[in-house]
């Protein structure tokens, strides 16, 4: 009964040109449950980027410590740009 009523619920936002199965509707289900709890907003990366870059520059694995920070960049392509040019910024006047 919950299937159904979830079935019909995502038919009525995406309106598919085909009914959707019981089998996407479960992967879509599992891709929801896997997604993080945890997410950073672009105020929340802001505070955080001069931080991000640094470490990089300095060759202290960013990524590693700062995962949010390094996912966010990986979808946010506003926010990249912003870091992108950081970065620029601080290897060009460490030469």
């Amino acid at each position: 009964m919950m299937m159904k009523k979830f079935t019909q619920s995502i038919q009525n936002l995406f309106k598919p040109q085909e009914p959707l199965t019981d089998d996407v509707i479960l992967k879509f289900l599992k891709v929801m449950e896997s997604a993080r709890a945890e997410e950073m907003t672009c105020s929340e990366l802001f505070t955080q980027l001069d931080e991000f870059v640094e470490r990089e520059v300095n060759s202290k694995d960013a990524e590693k410590i700062m995962p949010l920070v390094q996912e966010h960049l990986d979808m946010c392509s506003d926010c990249c740009d912003e870091y992108e040019a950081l970065l620029s910024v601080l290897e060009n006047t460490r030469e």
